[in-house]
């Protein structure tokens, strides 16, 4: 029997090497080692669960200090074919990506977006009044807006402005619109970092939007739902800082807590 299981186990494993090769996507990215906490979590839940996701979503950490090297382009297209497979409201999929690599136009959305933070830092407490965590944020968001232009592509992942199935439901059809496009981001994100690619994703466009809409052609029934600045990160991964699970989840009611 222990032969048996062994063989199961090895077949599975290359199995899904062969899996992530066709992908283009090295088994050792995913760092299933440099967790170890989440590794024993996975080993002792009792359920069947590949540590190697777990451990690709547990240290994907936003980068905001990347490199300029280039990215090469049948990498972008399989990290945005990743984004597509995503579900969307209805199965329309009624989105677009756009891959913004002339170094004009990242200077282009620099400006605004550096534009838009400085003004936004006046009406936030001054950096010595923040604890540590958010200094580091917030320092790590400025280097961003100044630096935007210096990562070799920025993604503007776009969706349709309405559902027109609930087209008289203002809050059903913007649901729908972010639940259709946000789903897809988040399998960017994945990617980006199975590729050991850096990624943060932002929304500080948002304030300049109808111009760079008009900038880069986005037609004007689409929004540019999110920003994504792509490249090779200065800095490592590592595990991610969240609030604990418990702090966050409730049973049958809010505010319940499981015994």
């Amino acid at each position: 029997m222990n032969r048996i299981l062994a063989g199961d186990k090895q077949q599975n494993s290359s199995g899904r090497r062969a899996f992530l090769k066709g992908l283009g996507i090295g088994v050792g990215g995913l760092m299933v080692g440099s967790i170890p906490r989440l590794t024993h979590a996975v080993e002792q839940s009792g359920t069947s669960a590949d540590p190697g996701l777990f451990a690709t979503m547990f240290s994907m950490r936003s980068m905001r200090r990347l490199k300029s090297d280039p990215i090469p382009e049948e990498t972008l297209r399989k990290i945005v074919e990743a984004g597509i497979q995503a579900p969307s409201g209805g199965n329309r999929q009624e989105w677009g990506f756009l891959l913004i690599r002339d170094p004009d136009l990242k200077r282009f959305i620099r400006d605004r977006y550096l534009a838009t933070q400085q003004q936004m830092q006046t009406k936030q407490p001054p950096l010595s009044e923040l604890p540590p965590e958010r200094q580091r944020a917030r320092k790590a968001g400025m280097y961003l807006s100044e630096h935007m232009h210096e990562a070799p592509v920025l993604l503007l992942a776009c969706a349709v402005k309405e559902y027109p199935a609930w087209a008289g439901h203002a809050r059903g059809s913007t649901a729908t619109v972010h639940g259709s496009i946000y789903p897809a981001v988040q399998n960017i994100l994945l990617a980006c970092r199975a590729y050991g690619i850096g990624a943060t994703l932002t929304t500080t466009h948002c304030f300049f939007e109808e111009e760079l809409k008009q900038k880069v052609g986005v037609p004007e029934n689409m929004e540019i739902s999110a920003l994504l600045p792509l490249g090779f990160p200065k800095g490592k991964f590592g595990q991610t800082k969240r609030k604990s699970v418990d702090e966050i989840l409730f049973w049958d009611r809010w505010g319940n807590k499981k015994a």
